[in-house]
Protein backbone atom coordinates (compact mmCIF):
# COMPACT_ATOMS: atom_id res chain seq x y z
CA UNK A 1 0.00 0.00 0.00
CA UNK A 2 1.51 3.47 -1.11
CA UNK A 3 0.84 5.70 1.99
CA UNK A 4 -0.08 8.94 1.43
CA UNK A 5 2.83 12.00 0.88
CA UNK A 6 2.76 14.79 3.90
CA UNK A 7 4.45 17.98 3.34
CA UNK A 8 7.61 18.00 5.25
CA UNK A 9 7.34 22.17 6.45
CA UNK A 10 4.58 21.73 8.75
CA UNK A 11 5.33 18.44 10.79
CA UNK A 12 5.33 19.83 14.08
CA UNK A 13 2.09 21.07 16.11
CA UNK A 14 0.82 24.67 17.01
CA UNK A 15 -0.80 24.66 20.37
CA UNK A 16 -4.19 26.02 20.51
CA UNK A 17 -5.46 28.41 23.50
CA UNK A 18 -6.12 25.57 25.90
CA UNK A 19 -2.68 23.92 25.55
CA UNK A 20 -3.64 21.09 23.34
CA UNK A 21 -2.12 20.27 20.01
CA UNK A 22 -3.35 21.28 16.90
CA UNK A 23 -1.80 20.37 13.38
CA UNK A 24 -1.48 22.43 10.60
CA UNK A 25 -4.63 21.92 8.03
CA UNK A 26 -2.76 19.45 5.64
CA UNK A 27 -2.02 16.96 8.96
CA UNK A 28 -5.54 17.61 10.28
CA UNK A 29 -7.28 15.78 7.31
CA UNK A 30 -5.85 13.99 4.28
CA UNK A 31 -6.80 10.09 2.34
CA UNK A 32 -5.41 6.95 2.70
CA UNK A 33 -4.05 5.26 -0.70
CA UNK A 34 -7.17 4.05 -1.62
CA UNK A 35 -9.58 7.53 -0.58
CA UNK A 36 -10.69 7.00 2.41
CA UNK A 37 -10.71 9.95 4.57
CA UNK A 38 -7.91 10.16 7.37
CA UNK A 39 -8.52 12.57 10.10
CA UNK A 40 -5.89 12.83 13.21
CA UNK A 41 -7.13 11.56 16.48
CA UNK A 42 -6.68 14.96 18.45
CA UNK A 43 -8.75 17.40 15.75
CA UNK A 44 -12.32 18.42 16.08
CA UNK A 45 -15.20 16.33 16.76
CA UNK A 46 -17.38 17.44 13.60
CA UNK A 47 -14.13 16.80 11.42
CA UNK A 48 -14.24 12.93 12.78
CA UNK A 49 -18.07 12.88 12.44
CA UNK A 50 -17.03 14.11 8.81
CA UNK A 51 -14.63 11.49 8.33
CA UNK A 52 -16.73 8.60 9.45
CA UNK A 53 -19.67 9.75 7.29
CA UNK A 54 -17.65 10.19 4.26
CA UNK A 55 -15.75 7.16 3.79
CA UNK A 56 -19.01 5.31 3.88
CA UNK A 57 -19.34 7.17 0.30
CA UNK A 58 -16.95 7.63 -2.83
CA UNK A 59 -17.42 9.70 -5.74
CA UNK A 60 -14.73 9.48 -8.85
CA UNK A 61 -15.35 11.45 -11.53
CA UNK A 62 -13.64 9.76 -14.70
CA UNK A 63 -12.70 11.47 -17.86
CA UNK A 64 -12.61 8.84 -20.26
CA UNK A 65 -11.14 11.01 -22.96
CA UNK A 66 -10.71 14.92 -22.39
CA UNK A 67 -11.26 14.74 -26.34
CA UNK A 68 -14.96 16.55 -27.96
CA UNK A 69 -16.64 16.13 -31.32
CA UNK A 70 -17.74 20.19 -30.54
CA UNK A 71 -16.12 23.20 -30.21
CA UNK A 72 -18.52 25.50 -27.94
CA UNK A 73 -17.47 29.41 -27.70
CA UNK A 74 -17.47 29.37 -24.06
CA UNK A 75 -15.35 26.30 -23.50
CA UNK A 76 -12.07 25.98 -21.35
CA UNK A 77 -10.97 22.94 -22.07
CA UNK A 78 -7.68 22.29 -24.74
CA UNK A 79 -8.90 18.71 -25.54
CA UNK A 80 -4.65 18.15 -25.71
CA UNK A 81 -5.11 15.16 -23.41
CA UNK A 82 -6.87 12.49 -25.61
CA UNK A 83 -8.57 8.60 -24.60
CA UNK A 84 -7.46 6.85 -21.42
CA UNK A 85 -5.07 3.83 -22.01
CA UNK A 86 -5.96 0.37 -21.06
CA UNK A 87 -3.46 0.49 -17.88
CA UNK A 88 -5.38 3.45 -16.50
CA UNK A 89 -9.13 1.81 -16.91
CA UNK A 90 -7.45 -1.42 -14.81
CA UNK A 91 -5.85 1.13 -12.24
CA UNK A 92 -9.43 2.28 -12.11
CA UNK A 93 -11.04 -1.06 -11.41
CA UNK A 94 -8.39 -1.95 -8.81
CA UNK A 95 -9.44 1.14 -7.19
CA UNK A 96 -12.81 0.47 -7.06
CA UNK A 97 -12.66 -3.16 -6.09
CA UNK A 98 -10.71 -2.18 -2.80
CA UNK A 99 -13.13 0.31 -1.74
CA UNK A 100 -16.29 -1.64 -2.19
CA UNK A 101 -16.35 -3.56 0.62
CA UNK A 102 -17.02 -0.89 3.48
CA UNK A 103 -18.98 1.58 1.07
CA UNK A 104 -22.79 1.99 1.58
CA UNK A 105 -22.63 4.33 -1.53
CA UNK A 106 -20.59 4.72 -4.74
CA UNK A 107 -21.23 7.42 -7.57
CA UNK A 108 -19.52 7.10 -10.50
CA UNK A 109 -19.88 10.43 -12.70
CA UNK A 110 -18.76 10.78 -16.46
CA UNK A 111 -17.19 13.41 -17.73
CA UNK A 112 -14.85 14.92 -20.53
CA UNK A 113 -14.05 16.40 -22.63
CA UNK A 114 -17.22 13.88 -24.35
CA UNK A 115 -17.43 10.87 -22.55
CA UNK A 116 -19.62 9.25 -25.02
CA UNK A 117 -16.20 9.47 -27.70
CA UNK A 118 -14.92 6.87 -25.36
CA UNK A 119 -18.14 4.90 -24.48
CA UNK A 120 -16.63 1.43 -24.78
CA UNK A 121 -14.71 2.51 -21.89
CA UNK A 122 -17.83 3.98 -20.12
CA UNK A 123 -19.54 0.63 -20.75
CA UNK A 124 -16.66 -1.18 -19.06
CA UNK A 125 -16.31 0.59 -16.19
CA UNK A 126 -19.84 0.93 -15.35
CA UNK A 127 -20.58 -2.83 -16.09
CA UNK A 128 -17.17 -3.69 -13.68
CA UNK A 129 -18.80 -1.35 -10.84
CA UNK A 130 -22.20 -2.14 -11.28
CA UNK A 131 -20.84 -6.20 -11.13
CA UNK A 132 -19.28 -5.16 -7.80
CA UNK A 133 -22.18 -3.53 -6.35
CA UNK A 134 -24.14 -6.26 -6.87
CA UNK A 135 -21.92 -8.17 -4.83
CA UNK A 136 -22.88 -6.01 -1.93
CA UNK A 137 -26.45 -5.94 -1.19
CA UNK A 138 -26.61 -2.54 1.47
CA UNK A 139 -24.49 -0.89 -1.58
CA UNK A 140 -26.28 2.14 -3.08
CA UNK A 141 -24.62 2.28 -6.68
CA UNK A 142 -25.51 5.27 -8.90
CA UNK A 143 -23.95 6.37 -12.33
CA UNK A 144 -24.75 9.97 -13.99
CA UNK A 145 -22.46 11.60 -16.79
CA UNK A 146 -22.21 15.69 -18.05
CA UNK A 147 -22.47 15.08 -21.94
CA UNK A 148 -23.68 17.68 -24.93
CA UNK A 149 -26.12 14.84 -25.77
CA UNK A 150 -25.12 14.54 -29.11
CA UNK A 151 -24.32 10.74 -29.01
CA UNK A 152 -26.60 9.96 -26.50
CA UNK A 153 -29.65 7.81 -28.67
CA UNK A 154 -32.03 5.89 -27.46
CA UNK A 155 -29.57 2.62 -28.10
CA UNK A 156 -26.67 4.40 -25.92
CA UNK A 157 -29.30 5.57 -23.20
CA UNK A 158 -30.82 2.10 -22.64
CA UNK A 159 -27.22 0.12 -23.06
CA UNK A 160 -25.53 3.21 -20.23
CA UNK A 161 -29.38 2.86 -17.53
CA UNK A 162 -28.88 -1.13 -17.69
CA UNK A 163 -24.70 -0.95 -16.26
CA UNK A 164 -26.61 1.96 -13.82
CA UNK A 165 -25.69 5.41 -15.74
CA UNK A 166 -29.03 6.83 -15.62
CA UNK A 167 -28.38 10.50 -14.80
CA UNK A 168 -27.46 13.26 -16.90
CA UNK A 169 -26.54 16.88 -17.73
CA UNK A 170 -27.27 18.24 -21.16
CA UNK A 171 -26.72 21.89 -21.99
CA UNK A 172 -28.73 24.25 -24.43
CA UNK A 173 -27.76 27.15 -25.17
CA UNK A 174 -31.17 28.31 -26.69
CA UNK A 175 -33.55 27.94 -29.54
CA UNK A 176 -32.28 26.35 -32.41
CA UNK A 177 -30.80 29.70 -34.30
CA UNK A 178 -29.03 30.90 -30.97
CA UNK A 179 -27.92 27.55 -29.42
CA UNK A 180 -25.68 26.60 -33.16
CA UNK A 181 -23.89 29.60 -32.68
CA UNK A 182 -22.55 28.89 -29.70
CA UNK A 183 -22.66 25.14 -29.48
CA UNK A 184 -20.63 23.84 -32.26
CA UNK A 185 -19.09 20.71 -33.69
CA UNK A 186 -15.59 20.47 -34.43
CA UNK A 187 -16.78 21.05 -37.97
CA UNK A 188 -18.71 23.93 -37.67
CA UNK A 189 -21.80 22.42 -37.85
CA UNK A 190 -24.77 23.05 -35.75
CA UNK A 191 -26.14 20.50 -33.25
CA UNK A 192 -29.33 21.57 -31.67
CA UNK A 193 -31.26 19.63 -33.96
CA UNK A 194 -29.80 16.09 -33.20
CA UNK A 195 -29.74 17.10 -29.36
CA UNK A 196 -33.51 17.85 -29.33
CA UNK A 197 -34.00 14.43 -31.49
CA UNK A 198 -32.12 12.23 -28.49
CA UNK A 199 -33.82 14.15 -25.86
CA UNK A 200 -37.53 13.49 -27.33
CA UNK A 201 -36.42 9.82 -27.80
CA UNK A 202 -35.73 9.74 -24.75
CA UNK A 203 -38.99 11.13 -23.69
CA UNK A 204 -40.97 8.92 -25.44
CA UNK A 205 -39.32 5.87 -23.92
CA UNK A 206 -39.78 4.01 -20.37
CA UNK A 207 -35.95 3.99 -19.75
CA UNK A 208 -35.52 4.65 -15.74
CA UNK A 209 -33.40 8.23 -16.28
CA UNK A 210 -33.02 11.33 -15.10
CA UNK A 211 -32.12 14.52 -16.77
CA UNK A 212 -30.68 17.62 -15.92
CA UNK A 213 -31.53 20.12 -19.16
CA UNK A 214 -28.94 23.18 -18.07
CA UNK A 215 -29.79 26.35 -19.99
CA UNK A 216 -27.18 28.71 -20.42
CA UNK A 217 -27.63 32.28 -20.92
CA UNK A 218 -25.64 35.39 -21.29
CA UNK A 219 -26.05 39.13 -22.10
CA UNK A 220 -26.63 38.95 -25.36
CA UNK A 221 -28.95 35.83 -25.47
CA UNK A 222 -31.60 36.35 -22.52
CA UNK A 223 -33.92 38.33 -24.79
CA UNK A 224 -34.01 35.14 -27.48
CA UNK A 225 -34.47 32.49 -24.72
CA UNK A 226 -38.14 32.74 -24.20
CA UNK A 227 -39.21 30.07 -26.89
CA UNK A 228 -36.91 27.35 -26.12
CA UNK A 229 -37.98 27.88 -22.11
CA UNK A 230 -41.85 27.22 -23.31
CA UNK A 231 -40.59 23.81 -25.70
CA UNK A 232 -38.63 22.69 -22.51
CA UNK A 233 -42.23 23.37 -20.92
CA UNK A 234 -44.67 21.43 -22.72
CA UNK A 235 -42.28 19.00 -24.15
CA UNK A 236 -40.30 17.55 -21.02
CA UNK A 237 -41.97 19.16 -17.60
CA UNK A 238 -44.44 17.00 -17.79
CA UNK A 239 -42.57 13.99 -17.53
CA UNK A 240 -40.98 14.07 -13.77
CA UNK A 241 -37.68 12.71 -15.09
CA UNK A 242 -36.76 15.99 -16.49
CA UNK A 243 -35.61 18.99 -14.26
CA UNK A 244 -34.10 22.17 -15.77
CA UNK A 245 -31.52 24.85 -14.02
CA UNK A 246 -31.17 28.34 -15.50
CA UNK A 247 -27.68 29.33 -15.17
CA UNK A 248 -25.30 32.12 -17.21
CA UNK A 249 -21.95 31.81 -19.23
CA UNK A 250 -19.16 33.16 -17.30
CA UNK A 251 -15.47 33.75 -18.37
CA UNK A 252 -13.93 29.85 -17.62
CA UNK A 253 -10.84 30.62 -18.80
CA UNK A 254 -11.28 29.82 -22.50
CA UNK A 255 -9.92 31.27 -25.48
CA UNK A 256 -13.28 33.55 -25.95
CA UNK A 257 -13.34 34.60 -22.67
CA UNK A 258 -12.80 38.96 -23.83
CA UNK A 259 -15.76 38.53 -26.18
CA UNK A 260 -18.43 37.30 -23.41
CA UNK A 261 -20.54 39.68 -22.35
CA UNK A 262 -20.89 39.10 -18.13
CA UNK A 263 -24.40 40.60 -16.09
CA UNK A 264 -24.21 41.85 -13.18
CA UNK A 265 -25.75 39.61 -10.49
CA UNK A 266 -28.75 41.58 -9.95
CA UNK A 267 -29.11 41.59 -13.89
CA UNK A 268 -28.22 37.77 -13.95
CA UNK A 269 -30.85 37.43 -10.78
CA UNK A 270 -33.66 39.23 -12.61
CA UNK A 271 -33.24 37.08 -15.79
CA UNK A 272 -33.25 33.67 -13.81
CA UNK A 273 -36.60 35.16 -12.18
CA UNK A 274 -38.26 35.63 -15.80
CA UNK A 275 -37.01 32.28 -16.69
CA UNK A 276 -38.69 30.40 -14.07
CA UNK A 277 -41.70 32.43 -14.07
CA UNK A 278 -42.22 30.66 -18.07
CA UNK A 279 -41.06 27.55 -16.76
CA UNK A 280 -42.80 27.28 -13.78
CA UNK A 281 -44.97 29.88 -13.23
CA UNK A 282 -45.53 30.38 -9.69
CA UNK A 283 -44.53 26.67 -8.66
CA UNK A 284 -40.85 28.13 -8.83
CA UNK A 285 -40.21 25.95 -5.45
CA UNK A 286 -41.00 22.65 -8.02
CA UNK A 287 -38.53 19.94 -7.42
CA UNK A 288 -37.96 20.17 -11.05
CA UNK A 289 -36.59 23.33 -10.90
CA UNK A 290 -32.58 23.13 -9.97
CA UNK A 291 -31.59 26.97 -10.63
CA UNK A 292 -30.97 27.40 -6.86
CA UNK A 293 -28.87 25.46 -4.51
CA UNK A 294 -28.99 26.87 -0.97
CA UNK A 295 -26.06 25.55 1.07
CA UNK A 296 -24.57 24.31 -2.52
CA UNK A 297 -21.69 22.02 -1.34
CA UNK A 298 -19.53 21.66 -3.98
CA UNK A 299 -18.39 18.02 -4.59
CA UNK A 300 -14.29 19.69 -4.88
CA UNK A 301 -14.67 20.54 -1.19
CA UNK A 302 -15.34 16.76 0.05
CA UNK A 303 -12.95 14.35 1.15
CA UNK A 304 -14.74 11.59 -1.00
CA UNK A 305 -14.91 12.61 -4.27
CA UNK A 306 -12.39 12.70 -6.72
CA UNK A 307 -11.53 13.67 -10.47
CA UNK A 308 -9.67 10.41 -12.48
CA UNK A 309 -8.24 12.16 -15.77
CA UNK A 310 -6.99 10.00 -19.01
CA UNK A 311 -3.59 10.25 -17.66
CA UNK A 312 -4.01 9.44 -14.23
CA UNK A 313 -3.88 12.44 -13.00
CA UNK A 314 -6.51 12.74 -9.57
CA UNK A 315 -7.59 16.16 -9.07
CA UNK A 316 -10.38 17.85 -6.90
CA UNK A 317 -12.24 19.82 -9.81
CA UNK A 318 -13.49 19.44 -12.96
CA UNK A 319 -13.33 22.78 -14.42
CA UNK A 320 -9.50 23.03 -13.26
CA UNK A 321 -8.03 20.97 -15.09
CA UNK A 322 -5.32 22.62 -16.23
CA UNK A 323 -4.31 24.06 -12.73
CA UNK A 324 -1.60 22.88 -11.33
CA UNK A 325 -3.36 23.11 -7.76
CA UNK A 326 -5.87 20.58 -8.73
CA UNK A 327 -2.95 17.90 -9.61
CA UNK A 328 -3.29 16.51 -5.89
CA UNK A 329 -2.15 12.86 -7.04
CA UNK A 330 -1.26 10.35 -9.30
CA UNK A 331 -3.18 6.79 -9.47
CA UNK A 332 -1.14 4.00 -9.54
CA UNK A 333 -1.39 0.65 -11.66
CA UNK A 334 -2.25 -1.32 -8.34
CA UNK A 335 -5.48 1.37 -7.76
CA UNK A 336 -3.68 3.48 -4.88
CA UNK A 337 -3.26 7.13 -4.78
CA UNK A 338 -0.22 8.84 -4.50
CA UNK A 339 -0.30 12.02 -3.09
CA UNK A 340 1.21 14.85 -3.94
CA UNK A 341 2.31 16.95 -0.68
CA UNK A 342 0.54 20.08 0.62
CA UNK A 343 -1.78 19.43 -2.56
CA UNK A 344 -4.68 18.22 -0.81
CA UNK A 345 -5.08 20.35 1.94
CA UNK A 346 -6.70 23.51 0.50
CA UNK A 347 -9.08 21.71 -0.80
CA UNK A 348 -10.61 20.27 2.28
CA UNK A 349 -10.27 23.67 3.91
CA UNK A 350 -13.84 24.19 4.07
CA UNK A 351 -14.41 21.16 6.21
CA UNK A 352 -13.01 22.42 9.07
CA UNK A 353 -14.39 26.01 9.36
CA UNK A 354 -17.68 24.94 7.43
CA UNK A 355 -17.58 28.37 5.61
CA UNK A 356 -20.05 28.21 2.99
CA UNK A 357 -18.56 30.43 0.38
CA UNK A 358 -15.19 28.18 0.46
CA UNK A 359 -17.54 25.34 0.38
CA UNK A 360 -19.54 26.17 -2.77
CA UNK A 361 -15.76 26.57 -4.28
CA UNK A 362 -12.75 25.89 -1.99
CA UNK A 363 -10.44 27.22 -5.72
CA UNK A 364 -12.40 30.58 -4.49
CA UNK A 365 -9.25 32.48 -2.30
CA UNK A 366 -7.08 29.56 -2.76
CA UNK A 367 -3.14 30.62 -2.88
CA UNK A 368 -1.92 31.06 -6.18
CA UNK A 369 0.95 28.66 -5.28
CA UNK A 370 0.35 25.07 -6.37
CA UNK A 371 2.50 23.40 -3.15
CA UNK A 372 0.74 25.87 -0.72
CA UNK A 373 -1.05 25.35 2.35
CA UNK A 374 -2.75 28.29 3.24
CA UNK A 375 -5.37 30.25 1.20
CA UNK A 376 -6.40 33.56 1.36
CA UNK A 377 -9.90 34.88 2.45
CA UNK A 378 -10.76 37.22 -0.34
CA UNK A 379 -10.91 35.54 -3.18
CA UNK A 380 -13.62 34.59 -5.60
CA UNK A 381 -14.47 31.18 -7.67
CA UNK A 382 -16.55 31.91 -11.03
CA UNK A 383 -16.81 28.03 -11.09
CA UNK A 384 -18.48 28.36 -7.63
CA UNK A 385 -20.76 31.08 -8.95
CA UNK A 386 -21.79 30.43 -12.36
CA UNK A 387 -22.39 26.32 -11.16
CA UNK A 388 -25.18 26.94 -9.44
CA UNK A 389 -26.09 30.36 -10.89
CA UNK A 390 -26.23 32.41 -7.34
CA UNK A 391 -24.45 34.22 -5.39
CA UNK A 392 -22.23 33.00 -2.48
CA UNK A 393 -23.13 34.93 0.83
CA UNK A 394 -20.98 37.24 2.07
CA UNK A 395 -21.03 36.47 5.76
CA UNK A 396 -19.70 33.08 6.65
CA UNK A 397 -22.71 31.09 7.88
CA UNK A 398 -22.21 27.28 9.99
CA UNK A 399 -23.61 24.90 7.31
CA UNK A 400 -24.10 21.02 7.75
CA UNK A 401 -22.35 18.72 4.65
CA UNK A 402 -24.55 15.74 4.13
CA UNK A 403 -22.81 12.92 2.65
Amino acid sequence: MVEPAVSKKQTLPEMSDNGERRLPFTDRVTLDAVGRTIVNSWTSEHLARIAEKSNKHFQIAILPTEQCNFRCTYCYEDYRVGRMKPEIVSAIKCLLRQRIGDLEALTVSWFGGEPLLAKDIVLDVSNFAADLASQHARLAYRGGMTTNGYFLDYETASALADCGVREYQISLDGPREVHNETRLRADGQGTYERIWANLLAIRNSSLPVSLLLRVHFSADTVPSLLPLLEDIKTQFLTDSRFSVAVMPIGRWGGANDAAIQLMSKDKQEQAIATFLRVLFGENVSSPQNLSRMDGYVCYASRSNALVIRPNGHVGKCTLALYDERNKVGTLQPDGTIQLIPGRLAPWLRGLETLDPKVLSCPLGGMSTQPDALSAVADGNCTHGDSNNGEAVPAKPQLVQIEF
